[in-house]
């Protein structure tokens, strides 16, 4: 999660040994959120130094609003003068060339997509629905390159980022009466029904990632910024009765990921198993963010030492390994930024205790030709 609502607490910073490679399980994957920034060479760079952590799985952010700046004339088509793939196209070729298998989330509403303009503003479905068929069009192992090539094949393709929190879905809750009442969860599963059957059209075996939920665990709808919980978020996809092939979450835990137990946590991945399956029986579990800060800052107060958040590294895996149904880990992030400092490199680009640990974790972690790219 980039920015998120503050978690009550400070840190408590004990060092930890590092903990040792658990047996294969989940796969352990990482996140650049630079990468999107970049361009040309220096985005060359950049996925060097990302192989270089011996990740075997990348999760990317499509910036609709980016993409598409202006609204696009036939929206499901990719070639759309209105809209610029050229940074991702790098991106997803550059990944496929390292051997490292993209995952996709789209997010950041574009101005003409919604009634107020803003980027966290809740999307027109329609508008939505259409972009993620692009993406699933363009990006379909088909797609003429420009160079003589195809781009490469993504099958999995999440559906937005934390629509549970403000920060990224607005309005949360909206005022019925004299009282708020949850709306995103309702807004969101309407967005995934119109995206799915649109998106397992262009290829059957599309992997639709839905929920995304960011981590929070009570729901107060008390006014409209309000975020809704992950069990809430997922009790109302279900009475939407809303198609999924996988479900995705992100966990930030407060305290060891073999210990935590407040929702979402690991130890709660069994509670959420259950839900998951009143949506999709037996559907993979993806969590596609988690990770610890190492420093103080406005958007997440709980932070531990470099040296634990290193040991964690190896307790975030036996965690995973606890349940047969996670089948990725995803580390959020690659690099620290006055933001979030939760990354394997710190500002200034020097290595954390935390990168040795995760190489050594990624090294020992077969991808299953299910995952190939």
């Amino acid at each position: 999660m980039r920015t998120w609502r503050m978690l009550a607490g400070v840190a408590a910073v004990a060092t930890a040994a590092a903990v040792a490679v658990p047996a294969s399980g989940a796969q352990l994957a990482l996140q650049d959120d630079q990468l999107h920034n970049l361009s040309g060479p220096a985005l060359d760079q950049r996925l060097e130094l990302l192989q270089s952590t011996g990740t075997k799985v990348s999760r990317v952010d499509i910036i609709w609003r980016s993409v598409a700046k202006t609204r696009p004339g036939e929206p499901i088509d990719p070639a759309d003068p209105a809209y610029d793939w050229s940074r991702y196209d790098q991106i997803l070729k550059g990944l496929i060339a390292r051997d490292i298998t993209p995952m996709i989330t789209f997010y950041w509403t574009p101005e003409w997509a919604s009634r107020t303009g803003q980027s966290n503003a809740a999307p027109r479905v329609a508008d939505a629905a259409s972009f993620a068929t692009a993406i699933a069009r363009r990006y379909n192992g088909t797609w003429p390159d420009g160079s003589g090539g195809t781009l490469p094949m993504v099958k999995r393709i999440e559906i937005w980022n934390e629509p549970n929190i403000g920060t990224f879905w607005f309005p949360q809750c909206r005022r019925q009466g004299g009282r708020y009442v949850m709306e995103s969860a309702r807004q969101y599963s309407a967005l995934v029904a119109a995206a799915y059957p649109q998106v397992k059209a262009v290829h059957p075996s599309s992997i639709v990632t839905g929920g995304v939920t960011g981590p929070v665990g009570g729901s107060v709808c008390d006014k409209a910024n309000s975020s809704v919980g992950t069990i809430t978020f997922a009790e109302e996809m279900i009475r939407q009765k809303v198609p999924i092939d996988a479900w995705s979450m992100h966990l930030y835990p407060i305290g060891s990921p073999l210990q935590a137990y407040f929702v979402p946590s690991w130890k709660t991945i069994p509670q959420i198993t259950r839900l998951v399956d009143r949506l999709k029986p037996g559907a993979p579990i993806y969590v596609t963010e988690t990770g610890y800060h190492t420093s103080y800052n406005r958007y997440h107060r709980y932070f531990v030492s470099e040296t634990q958040q290193a040991a964690w590294v190896g307790e975030t895996m036996q965690a995973a390994n606890q349940y047969p149904r996670v089948e990725v880990a995803v580390w959020f992030n690659l690099q620290d930024n006055p933001f979030w400092t939760g990354g394997l490199m710190r500002m200034n680009g020097t290595k954390k205790p935390a990168w040795a640990q995760f190489t050594a974790q990624a090294g020992a972690t077969s991808r299953p030709a299910t995952w190939a790219p």
